[in-house]
């Protein structure tokens, strides 16, 4: 009968993987490789390329439209309204974030000759955050334009009260208004769409402005918060510096605003995202990922090492865990909402030889090395290679078929404490003989013993078949330099 037992520490450990291939469609978002299936021996560690396909806007956002109502934006305001406008804009951005959540507001200027008209106001909030569709149709049919007078605008300080609010400009006809009620969440990506074709006007003598592009920036990073400008030809540069300074982009907006929809979109799809990965994995499985996070466009890879290692003293078995990737701090999902999960399975071998070492010394040296061992199933697996150095010979195993345990005479193999000090294992390989092409019609036979550490009397042996192309001996002897190792031990 045999018999598992469960103590194990390697010293030679190594790992075999089926990753499947990404996937044909590279839908984002979505994480590729969708599984792992390895085979990891105790101490041991496996590394494989973890691919974030980001989605093109982040999963949970909040977007705040900070429109321009000067009298120049009366046609845009116009198109805006138009109801195939808002449902597109609404549909597109919850299509790719079903999380998102939308508020309106607009701007002016102060209502002091000669920067503003008297009925002016530098901030106004219609809708605050929600994920209705009524209060964000609601929110820009309240819209209206008018006013404005000069050239340049109150953006900077609209820009503020939209982040920080309350904020009361005075003088002011509308008084106190609240910022766009974002969401206090960390894993929320904020977003402020500012639309304009003006200057921005900048505090001075006798002005009642009070915000520049320091202050303004100050205040956006504080609240964590992105620019994404839409602006035409004629506005200056400083929705550019807002954008740049978030991670943000800028988007053309045409003279009359036909094509915000498609802007407001584009903007969304053009910011920095923080990736960062997780895994639920548990001892005696770990991972590790590097590098900790990534920055990169909304939409684009996000590309990690993932490192899987498996405890010394791991007890065979397989296991189950899975990583997923998180977007500005949430949770990625797919189209349906559904968090997007990795699954791997490692499966320990429960009872293995592991080591190598050297017979003989200097260049015709005989060297050899590898892992065996038996899954949770009885299964085997593993990998092992020997060189004579004196004939040149190679040969590194294509498959371990079988494998078994015994007790012979000597000093048990302890530590680590084992019940068998022997192992025979034997498979098919492929061999090179000095200068001759591979062979890969070969098979092999080995016998290793363990007889305590470090090296005490541990021996190996081996026989290699290659039929009509060659056979080769080598007899049980004694290593010169090296280890030879049995864990637990499943034998007959």
């Amino acid at each position: 009968m045999r018999k598992r037992i469960f103590v194990m520490l390697a010293v030679l450990a190594t790992a075999f993987a089926i990753v499947p291939a990404a996937s044909a469609t590279g839908d984002h978002p979505g994480l590729t490789p969708e599984s792992v299936d390895a085979v990891i021996f105790p101490g041991g560690d496996f590394v494989v390329e973890k691919t974030v396909h980001t989605p093109e806007i982040p999963p949970s956002v909040d977007v705040c439209l900070l429109e321009d109502e000067t009298g120049s934006f009366s046609d845009d305001i116009a198109n805006l309204q138009n109801p195939v406008t808002i449902q597109a804009i609404y549909d597109g951005v919850t299509a790719e974030a079903p999380d998102a959540q939308f508020a309106v507001a607009g701007f002016r200027d102060y209502n002091v000759a000669p920067h503003g008209s008297g009925d002016d106001w530098v901030y106004q909030l219609y809708s605050s955050m929600s994920p209705d569709f009524s209060d964000w149709e609601n929110g820009v049919n309240a819209l209206s334009a008018g006013g404005g007078y000069d050239g340049p605008e109150a953006q900077f300080d609209a820009i503020v009260a939209a982040v920080t609010g309350p904020t009361d400009y005075v003088p002011d006809s509308v008084g106190e208004q609240a910022d766009c009620g974002w969401r206090d969440d960390d894993t929320v990506t904020r977003v402020l769409v500012v639309t304009t074709d003006a200057a921005f006007h900048l505090p001075g003598a006798g002005k009642p402005h009070a915000n520049d592009l320091a202050s303004t920036v100050a205040a956006l990073d504080a609240d964590d918060v992105v620019v994404v400008g839409l602006k035409t030809g004629s506005a200056g540069g400083e929705l550019d510096a807002l954008a740049a300074a978030t991670g943000g982009s800028v988007q053309p907006l045409s003279n009359d605003g036909s094509n915000i929809a498609d802007a407001i979109i584009a903007g969304l799809e053009d910011i920095e995202i923080d990736v960062t990965m997780a895994s639920n994995c548990e001892w005696p499985i770990s991972t590790t990922f590097s590098p900790d996070s990534l920055t990169v466009t909304s939409g684009d890879d996000a590309v990690f090492t993932e490192t899987i290692l498996v405890a010394a003293d791991a007890p065979g078995g397989t296991y189950t865990c899975t990583d997923q990737a998180f977007i500005d701090g949430a949770e990625m999902v797919d189209d349906a909402g559904a968090v997007i999960y990795e699954t791997k399975t490692i499966n320990v071998p429960e009872g293995f030889l592991t080591g190598g070492g050297q017979i003989g010394k200097g260049k015709t040296a005989e060297n050899f090395g590898g892992n065996v061992g038996f899954l949770a199933d009885f299964s085997v697996v593993g990998q092992w290679q020997f060189r004579d150095g004196a004939e040149k010979l190679n040969m590194h195993s294509l498959s371990i078929d079988t494998l078994q345990f015994y007790m012979i005479g000597g000093e048990p193999a302890d530590p680590p404490a084992a019940n068998a000090n022997a192992a025979y294992f034997a498979g098919t390989a492929r061999v090179k003989d000095g200068t001759a092409k591979w062979i890969d019609t070969c098979t092999f036979e080995a016998w290793a013993e363990d007889h305590g550490e470090p090296q005490a009397a541990d021996a190996f042996a081996i026989s290699i078949d290659c039929g009509d192309d060659g056979n080769w001996a080598y007899g049980q002897t004694p290593l010169d330099t090296g280890n030879l190792q049995i864990h637990s031990g499943v034998k007959e």
